[in-house]
């Protein structure tokens, strides 16, 4: 899920998109076929897609670790660190 933060800035950026007065592109017939944003509101929304992105693949790690943890499918610290000190010797 989001975390609070995340999702404020993602849905303040939908918020300044929803509030800019929108230019669309017609084709001969008059059906919509695409739209012109200001560079800033652009930006914006690939910040938002770029931060979603991001809040998804954690998401999803996040549920792998939780799995292997309950497992005990996990190595500590220490003992990391003990067969990595071996492999030197």
């Amino acid at each position: 899920m989001f975390a609070l933060p995340d999702a404020v800035f993602y849905f303040a950026c939908m918020n300044t998109v929803l509030e800019k007065k929108e230019q669309f592109i017609v084709n001969a017939s008059g059906k919509r076929v695409g739209v012109l944003l200001d560079m800033l509101t652009y930006e914006r929304l690939r910040e938002a897609e770029e931060e979603l992105d991001d809040i998804r693949a954690y998401d999803a790690a996040a549920r792998r670790v939780k799995a292997e943890i309950a497992k005990g499918d996990f190595v500590t610290l220490s003992d990391y660190r003990k067969a990595r000190a071996a492999k030197r010797k």
